[in-house]
């Protein structure tokens, strides 16, 4: 989640202007722009809390019609006229790389407040789908300190953990 603070704080110098929807997609203008995915693992004859982890981040470019078409669902891609894909890499990257120093120092409690200024959802009534049902329904209230999403249900506030989930806004 600290890498999606990154990436939207690092789009907008761009002028391009992202949300968050928990836990790791990236929207513009409410479309998917990227996803994030992280491997971790413990690191093998290293000190025991070393550990290792490979971000993938899955950036659209340029979507021709004929792909947005097959995919099904609306999709964001990014002003490419005019933008020079090499900076973009590098300003990504740049805010990617102070990220993961400061995630090293402080956790994700230094992304709270940042990522909760993101969060595309804020306030909506959105379900938690798990398994292809839903799991918990609720106003989205935005992260703690771990990157539980929040949600304040009719029997109160329930912290939502990260796994193999949906989260989408409830009509």
């Amino acid at each position: 989640m600290a890498a999606g603070v990154a990436i939207a704080e690092a789009l907008s110098l761009f002028g391009v202007e992202c949300r968050l929807k928990w836990p790791n997609d990236v929207l513009k203008d409410g479309n998917k722009l990227a996803g994030i995915l992280i491997e971790t693992a413990a690191a093998k004859n290293a000190p025991h809390d070393s550990i290792w982890a490979v971000i993938g981040i899955g950036l659209n470019i340029a979507i021709p019609d004929s792909l947005a078409a097959q995919i099904g669902r609306p999709v964001a891609d990014l002003p490419v006229p005019g933008m020079d894909r090499n900076l973009l890499t590098a300003g990504v990257l740049n805010a990617l790389s102070e990220a993961l120093v400061q995630f090293d120092a402080a956790g994700f409690s230094a992304f709270v407040a940042r990522w909760n200024l993101l969060h595309a959802y804020t306030g909506q009534q959105v379900a938690i789908f798990d398994g292809g049902r839903i799991s918990h329904e609720g106003r989205a209230m935005g992260v703690d300190d771990s990157g539980c999403l929040l949600l304040d249900t009719a029997s109160g506030r329930v912290a939502v953990m990260a796994g193999d989930v949906s989260l989408r806004i409830v009509s």
